[in-house]
């Protein structure tokens, strides 16, 4: 795989970013985020993790992987939803800012955010390569941001992202196994992997219609930990679903009852949002992979 192309020097050139993008379906940025705010989001997570016995003293992991959407994946995952410094993240003016200079107008912040808790020993489990526009629908115009929770070799499993991929519009799917359920063959795509050993602070921002994937856990005792942020033009639209929270299990009441802050609470029902429904061909129409 070929590295990054680091877009922190040009990060006050809006018109070479949104070139980048453009050009490569993503932007990558070295150190965009305080240390001290990831830190502390990483130790809260695992925290939860340790007192539900997923993992030990020293982070490694006990017993099973955890995969994501099992029953007891859920008895985590509940409590990272209910975080208010997990969702608060999803704001930092870092992140706000570089949107802004790729949307060209007001960013809406998703209020359905993703954090994912990648185990060792589950390769099969592996994001496989897709494309996000298929769960997130409404607007292409719609960029996710995936930060590590901490330092992030290319064995624990970070995101790489096929570079250009986003000209070549939506793409065939399969079923596939990992967090959404569907696939995309790359075999047949003739464009390079872009990927990095990510550093706690670095942020990915990618296009809706890039193909991207997680590469595997293959550490013998390590979790890794990262967030999915997504953002777009709020003049553009949005499926209705999109602003509940994320698996829909829990309720914004239930997830807002011990926070300190309400300004993040309930955010969106002020502005002039115009929402769609879902698409749910994609899931339904998925052949078999061959």
């Amino acid at each position: 795989m070929e590295s990054f192309i680091d877009s922190s020097s040009v990060l006050d050139r809006p018109a070479m970013l949104r070139g980048r993008m453009a050009r490569y379906g993503y932007l990558f940025f070295r150190g965009l985020l305080p240390v001290d705010v990831i830190v502390a989001l990483h130790s809260a997570i695992m925290g939860v993790c340790k007192e539900m016995g997923w993992v030990d003293a020293h982070n490694h992991p006990v017993g099973q992987p955890r995969l994501e959407g099992s029953s007891e994946f859920f008895e985590v995952y509940d409590v990272v939803q209910r975080m208010e410094q997990f969702h608060a993240f999803a704001h930092r003016p870092e992140i706000l800012r570089v949107i802004e200079t790729l949307v060209q107008e007001q960013v809406f912040v998703h209020p359905r955010n993703i954090a994912r808790i990648s185990f060792p020993k589950a390769e099969f489990f592996t994001t496989p390569a897709h494309q996000d526009f298929v769960h997130i629908q409404a607007t292409p115009e719609t960029y996710t941001a995936w930060t590590p929770l901490g330092d992030c070799p290319q064995e624990l499993g970070g995101l790489a992202v096929l570079a250009g991929s986003h000209k070549r519009g939506l793409l065939p799917v399969h079923k596939a196994s990992g967090a959404g359920g569907l696939g995309i063959d790359t075999d047949n795509i003739d464009l390079p992997w872009h990927t990095a050993d990510y550093k706690t602070g670095d942020v990915l921002v990618f296009h809706s219609f890039v193909v991207h994937k997680a590469l595997p856990n293959r550490t013998a005792d390590q979790v890794r930990l990262s967030t999915d942020y997504r953002y777009q033009g709020l003049s553009r639209p949005i499926v209705a679903d999109g602003l509940e929270p994320h698996y829909g299990r829990l309720g914004w009441p239930e997830i807002y009852k011990k926070w300190q802050d309400s300004d993040l609470q309930y955010y969106w029902r002020d502005l002039p949002l115009k929402t769609v429904a879902r698409d749910p061909s994609f899931h339904a129409n998925a052949t078999e992979k061959k």
